[in-house]
Parts: structure tokens; sequence; C-alpha cells
């Protein structure tokens, strides 16, 4: 979850370096940040390192002259939210700077032997270990045990040997000028450049720099200088040969507000533009998923959060308009789910960033079942795309806010056309994913984004709010409660409506905001019968809908675009979310305990 980003090489400007890229990655993680930098300008050369809590933001640093830095961003796992807690973290000679992103789960019992021998803990994290570990291991090594640098990595592979769970380190020796690095699970991606190499959490923080990336993968760790990189496999301490190098062709959209206030705001005005993209470039794409979808004895569709909800309407899709049965599984649920795997089954994992850890650990165990695996993935080279047969771009371009908006529609536009392709009918497919991107243009620009502002400011004050659906607006009414809920923090739920009778009802009372998003199918009438329950029982009805009815309270006209109706539905919620979240003073694009990646259990 946690932003890292290094630098080593000819520029002296490392920590300005390093404050740039830990902006680009704060989406994973606000709570707080820090950078250590080797002070060149000082004798002897030593270790100065600054540490902030709360949001990056236009912060500058005070650290200057530097060829050496790195520096981190920090979501909160173990301690709270303060300085001390907030990475880098120091030896008790204060000559090595750890930073981590992970969770190591044996930290407690390393800790009491540490104390034990006479270390000095100054925080509450479990990253704190790292460093006294590292400080004995090369006392054990002695100086005479090889080259300085190559000291380093062979230490932090021997205590990255002892820690359990997911992890990704890096330590920086300011004397020597080096930066080591091990990771299992968390991403850890490191650039080639002409003055200097880096390393980072994530590929879009590096291209401004160098297009030469190596994916580090589990297991592997790295010795970076400003000269070369070496990646090591951690379990042998062998030299990796050759390690593979990827020449990124792919284009980094431009990382600006373009005139919107807020990256949500922006994001959401981009969902027409990649739909179209989608609909013009990815057919082909959507065909091979359609066919490897149909030759398979079983499909399951795996995400975490909002692609769980994707995934779970891309379930409706298939048995709808392909007639082909697709299981939807929730990607720290789907381990306990797959020991009916085999060499005939195909999983579609889906995933904006490529990253989620939960969804990684069951793509890895299918694989080690023989399935095949397809994804749908909007970063390229990240772990998902690297991992799975058949990677299908959504090329959304950059997500900066933490929730998932254009990511979102994107998925359920490819699995749309997958879906009718399924059918022999991917040109209709096509033109419904058109005609969504048609009514998200016109419903952002009408009129009726002033409608919901109005409608955030009449419910904001309310303590719950409900949203239900049947059939493929069922998956609609949780993605849109969770929308609503992560942003506002007003308490949200999505219900299947024809659960209102089995206990929800009890929750109403009188003006009680209710969602219903009723698209003209065949589930309308059903749904409009549980809007008029909930109404008799005094619940304000705001209805999403093209079809016009005396029980809607307020009436949200969306278009009637057939199969492609969750598409469109996504879009009144999210900006009704993003209206909420400024109506109560919060900020949409960095709500509290979140983060964009979550590479942690």
């Amino acid at each position: 979850m946690c932003g890292i980003f290094g630098y080593v090489g000819a520029d002296d400007a490392a920590p300005q370096l390093v404050l740039a890229g830990l902006k680009k990655l704060e989406y994973r993680g606000y709570d707080s940040w820090g950078i250590a930098a080797r002070q060149a300008t000082l004798a002897p050369s030593r270790l100065l390192v600054e540490k902030h809590v709360g949001k990056i933001g236009q912060a500058t640093t005070s650290l200057r002259e530097s060829r050496a830095a790195l520096g981190h961003t920090r979501w909160a796992t173990h301690g709270g939210v303060t300085e001390a807690n907030a990475h880098p973290h120091l030896d008790c000679q204060g000559r090595l700077a750890v930073i981590h992103n992970g969770i190591i789960e044996n930290h407690a019992e390393l800790r009491r032997a540490l104390r034990e021998t006479g270390h000095t803990f100054v925080s509450q994290t479990d990253t704190e270990v790292v460093c006294h570990l590292l400080e004995e291991e090369l006392i054990r090594e002695g100086q005479d045990s090889g080259e300085p640098c190559t000291r380093l990595i062979g230490a932090l592979m021997s205590v990255f040997r002892r820690l359990d769970g997911l992890s990704a380190i890096a330590v920086l020796d300011p004397q020597l000028e080096c930066i080591a690095v091990a990771k299992n699970g968390s991403p850890l991606v490191l650039g080639w450049g002409a003055d200097g190499n880096y390393l980072a959490s994530d590929s879009s923080a590096l291209l401004d720099h160098t297009r030469k990336l190596t994916f580090l993968e589990d297991g592997q760790a790295a010795l970076v200088t400003s000269d070369t990189i070496v990646v090591y496999d951690v379990s042998s301490a062998e030299a990796v040969p050759e390690p593979r190098v990827w020449d990124i062709t792919w284009e980094q959209e431009i990382d600006s507000l373009d005139g919107h206030a807020h990256y949500m705001a922006k994001e959401i005005a981009e969902q027409p533009a990649v739909l179209r993209r989608l609909a013009a470039q990815q057919s082909e794409a959507a065909q091979r998923l359609a066919d490897t979808i149909m030759q398979a004895s079983t499909v399951h569709l795996v995400g975490c959060g909002s692609a769980a909800h994707a995934a779970r309407c891309g379930e409706y899709l298939f048995s709808r308009v392909a007639c082909r049965q697709a299981n939807c599984v929730v990607g720290s649920e789907f381990g306990y789910l797959e020991d009916f795997l085999n060499e005939r089954s195909v999983v579609v994992g889906l995933s904006q960033s490529g990253e989620t850890i939960d969804l990684l650990e069951s793509m890895k165990s299918a694989r080690l079942r023989h399935a095949h695996l397809s994804a749908l993935v909007n970063v390229e080279g990240s772990s998902l795309y690297r991992l799975v047969d058949d990677p299908i771009l959504l090329g959304a371009g950059p997500e900066r806010c933490v929730l998932a908006t254009k990511s979102f529609t994107a998925k359920l536009a490819v699995l749309l056309m997958a879906a009718y392709a399924a059918r022999g009918r991917i040109e209709a497919g096509r033109a419904l994913v058109e005609q969504a991107a048609d009514e998200i243009q016109s419903l952002l620009s009408n009129g009726r984004v002033e409608q919901l502002r109005s409608l955030a400011r009449r419910i904001a004050g309310a303590e719950h709010l409900y949203v239900i659906g049947r059939g493929p607006s069922y998956p609609m009414a949780l993605e849109a409660a969770l929308k609503i809920k992560e942003v506002s923090y007003l308490h949200a739920e999505g219900f299947a409506g024809g659960e209102l009778k089995h206990g929800v009802i009890a929750l109403i009372d009188d003006g009680t905001p209710c969602m219903v998003l009723a698209p003209n199918d065949e589930t309308f009438r059903a749904i409009l019968s549980g809007a008029e329950e909930i109404k008799a029982r005094g619940g304000y009805i705001i209805g999403i809908s093209p079809v016009a009815s005396d029980v809607w309270d307020e009436h949200i006209v969306v278009a009637d675009v057939g199969e492609a109706a969750s598409i469109v539905n996504a879009v009144p919620p999210q900006v009704l979310a993003y209206e909420l979240a400024l109506t109560r003073g919060l900020d949409p694009d960095k709500p509290r305990n979140l983060a964009k990646s979550v590479t942690v259990k």
C-alpha cells in the first residue's frame, strides 16, 4: 500500500527527485511521508532524514545537495500516524535508512530478541526490526567479506530470509551511495537511467526519468548504484544473469488536474473518452476473451472492492447475453473455493493497479492448478499483467483518486463486448459501449450534475443511505453504496431488491434516502414495487431510471441503453458521492484510512 521511491546517480538534486516521485505515489498512502539522503557537503558524509505527518500536497524538502536519496509515503499498519512511526527508520548507529511496504508477521518475536541484545526501538512499527537485524548482520559479516555494497545486499538477503509475510524493503547506505532492495508480494520496479538508477513501487512514477524498467519478481533482491543494477535470487544469494529489461512504449498521460478541482472529478469526466477508445481498439481482445471463456469447463471472475462488483456484473452479462455461466468470486475468498480448478478452467482477474495482493495470490493458486489465466488490468507491466496468459489492458490512463471510477466502467465495457462477442455479435457490443459513452457525456454536461449537487446538499446530513437493484443492477447497487461510503463517510448499503422483505426494510425510517436503480428491463416492475414499499414506510426515493414514475421523489433521468445500463448507471452515484464529499468538507481524492493499491493482506 505504501509508496517507495529512490535514486542513486550523478544528479545532486536526489532529494527533490525523490519528493517528486513520492507525490506521484501518494495515492498509495498519505498518512505520513519521509526522505533520507546522503549529504555530500558534510564531512564525513552522513545520513539526514526528514519526516512529516500528513499528506505531501505542495510540500518541499529541506534536504539539499545529494546524489543518493530514498523516500516513502505511508499507509499505517503497525503503529499510529506519528512522526516517529513515519519512514525511513534508522539503525542504532544512524548509519542505514530503511523503508518498507508490507507486513512483517513475526516482528514481535524479532523485536523481543533484539531488545534482549541491547537494541533500542523508537517506533511502534514492524519495519524497525529490519534496521537492527541489518546492523547485527553487517557486524557479523565483518569488514573483510567483500566489497561494501556487496556486503549490504548480502546482509539484506540474510535478513529478508528471516522475515515472515509479504514485504518490499529498501535500504540506503549514504556512505556507500547505494540502495539495496528485496521483495516478496509487494511491488518494486527498478529504473535504468542515463544519469543514475531508480526504484519505485509503481512504474508510473519512473516514466518521467526512464522507460527501461526491470520488474523485480517475488524472492528477488537488487543492488542499485549510480552505474548499474544487479538482481539477485534471495534464496541462493546468487546474481540473476541478464534480468529482463522492459523497454516501455506506452504513453504516459499528463498527470494534471486539467482544470478540474479534484482528480475524482477529472476521472469521472474522462469516462466517455475511455469507453470510446475501448470500443474502437479492444474488440479483438474482447473476442479473444470470449473465445477463451466459451471453450472453458468453468469460468471464474475474480476481483476485490469495485473490481469484484465489476466481476459480478460480468456474471450477469455472460448469463443474459452469452447464455454462459461465469462465477464471480471475491479475491480474498477465492482461495477457499479453488480446489476444483483444473487445466480446463479459466480464471479472469480484474484489477486497476494489477498489484492487489489478495487477487494476485488467488491467481497464483489458480496457476498451480493449471487453470488458464486472463486479466482486465489498467497497468502494463504490473504483477497481474506479467502473471497471466492473456492480459487485456483497460487503457483508462492514470487513476489518481483512490476511488475507482473510469477503471470500473472500463472493466464493464470490456465484459459487455466479450459477452456479445461470445454470441457472435461483437459489433452490437461495441455499439452499446459507444451509446453508453454518449449518454455519460450528455449526463455530465446538461444540468444533471447540478441536480445531483442539489441532492447532495439535501441528504448530506442523513445517517444512512440505501441502494437497491435487481438482476444486473444488484452489483451496481453494491458499487453505488461503496462509492458513497468510501468518499463521504455517510453509511450506505446496497441490497438486492428482492431481499427487502427479508429484513432490510426494518432499516427504513422517515426521510431515509433510498436510491433505486431501475433500468427499462424485465426487473423494472419488481424494483418499482420495492420502491413503493420503501416509500410507504417514509423513505425518500431517488430513482435512476429512463422511466418516469410517481414513486420517485427525485428522478435522475438516464437514457435507455439496453445491456449497457450498468455502465451508464455507475455514473450518477459517482457524481453524488463526489458532491457529498464536498458538501461534507472532505477530500474526495484521499479518503481516510484508504489507499489506491492494496498490497497487504
